[in-house]
């Protein structure tokens, strides 16, 4: 049962890094800003008033920063969760990014996103046996111990 849960952890976990990564991509190649959506939510009768005001007194003014941001992260978010690096930090602002976006009244995938994301910070255990760390440190121990390990990236010879 633990090894299902385990493969289960990992797909979640490279999807939702694929996921990221592809939307960190589209934002940081085609374009992306925040000056249309100010305004958008300005409007929306679905936002929050501290979300709007914080929109409007914050966002607004620094859209520039913003719009640099928001697909960088998405795309560390995304590489976190694809190699297992910071896997839990990373799934802990794709979360705080998923809740953005349902603030922002934009929901599309977002709440399946955000369902995965909060499975995964339940999962702290299962993230950290699966981690880049850990697979690394098995290699280590088997060729300390004497093991034959056919792995290209550690045979030098």
């Amino acid at each position: 049962m633990n090894k299902l849960l385990l493969l289960i952890t990992f797909i979640i976990r490279v999807g939702s890094g694929i996921v990221m990564l592809m939307q960190g991509y589209e934002k940081l190649t085609g374009g992306f800003t925040l000056k249309g959506l100010v305004p958008v939510i300005a409007n929306n009768t679905d936002s929050p008033e501290w979300y709007k005001w914080f929109f409007a007194n914050v966002v607004a003014h620094t859209t520039s920063l913003f719009d640099i941001i928001v697909p960088l992260g998405e795309l560390a978010i995304g590489l976190g969760l694809i190699f297992g690096v910071f896997a839990y930090t990373a799934s802990f602002f794709g979360a705080f990014v998923m809740i953005n976006y349902i603030l922002a009244d934009m929901i599309f995938t977002y709440p399946l996103q955000l369902t995965f994301f909060i499975l995964l910070l339940m999962s702290h255990s299962l993230l950290k046996q699966i981690s880049l760390k850990e697979i690394i440190n098995y290699f280590r121990g088997r060729k300390n111990r004497g093991e034959k390990i056919d792995d290209p990236l550690t045979d030098r010879g």
